[in-house]
């Protein structure tokens, strides 16, 4: 019986953590629980603009490179958060203060990944790591629904110039649709009017039932799908 060989593991610097020549690991964007969950192992992006590689991926075949400690660390603790947020039996009818923040860094970290696994950024490197345990500055999160989805799980990329080449038109905007569930990021531009502010936070009570309902992903992302 052969030996079967294993592919080397790569070093490298972390874009989370920072730490330089750390084993990284290429870890699924979208957590196996979720995709389970979702039953979305087939389904690919419905928009455009996602790059070449990308637009023709899995949506669960997605993958980033992060080190063990970000991926097993906070990363883990947050997909435990965001669960109980978003699929809890009995949620409370506000979205208090943590739950906002909580949704605010799950879709802040999972828009980043999504660009880059496209090759594109959303957020500076630099800023990754503010991420670890807080929000990276200038970043605004939208919150809104989609009426009857037409798949559980997809991504919409929205670009500075709309009609511009993907390849080197700026990324300003990842939506992304969990469920009925839409959370758009967004650093360069205003956020989308037909969502509602999750981040920065404000005032103002937040609700489940009042969220803002969309038709199609391609209403808060300029028309990209």
């Amino acid at each position: 019986m052969s030996k079967r060989v294993g592919l080397p593991t790569p070093y490298g610097r972390c874009g989370f953590c920072s730490r330089e020549d750390v084993a990284l690991t290429r870890e699924h964007v979208f957590a196996r629980w979720l995709v389970e969950r979702l039953r979305a192992w087939r389904v690919s992006a419905s928009g455009q603009g996602l790059g070449d590689t990308a637009a023709q991926t899995r949506i669960a075949d997605l993958v980033a490179n992060v080190c063990g400690a970000c991926n097993h660390g906070w990363m883990s603790s947050l997909e435990v958060s965001f669960r109980q947020a978003v699929f809890a039996r009995s949620r409370p009818e506000r979205l208090a203060a943590p739950t906002r923040q909580v949704l605010s860094r799950w879709f802040t970290k999972t828009a980043t990944l999504v660009a880059y696994a496209a090759a594109q950024e959303l957020i500076p490197n630099d800023q990754w790591s503010e991420l670890t345990n807080a929000m990276p500055a200038g970043i605004r999160v939208g919150l809104a629904r989609i009426r009857r989805p037409r798949q559980p799980l997809d991504l919409g990329f929205e670009h500075a110039h709309a009609h511009a080449d993907h390849r080197s038109a700026e990324l300003t905007s990842v939506a992304v649709q969990v469920g009925d569930l839409v959370g758009i990021v967004t650093r360069r531009s205003p956020m989308a009017v037909r969502a509602t502010t999750l981040w920065p936070m404000r005032s103002h009570v937040l609700r489940w039932t009042t969220l803002p309902v969309v038709n199609r992903l391609s209403d808060l992302t300029g028309g990209e799908l």
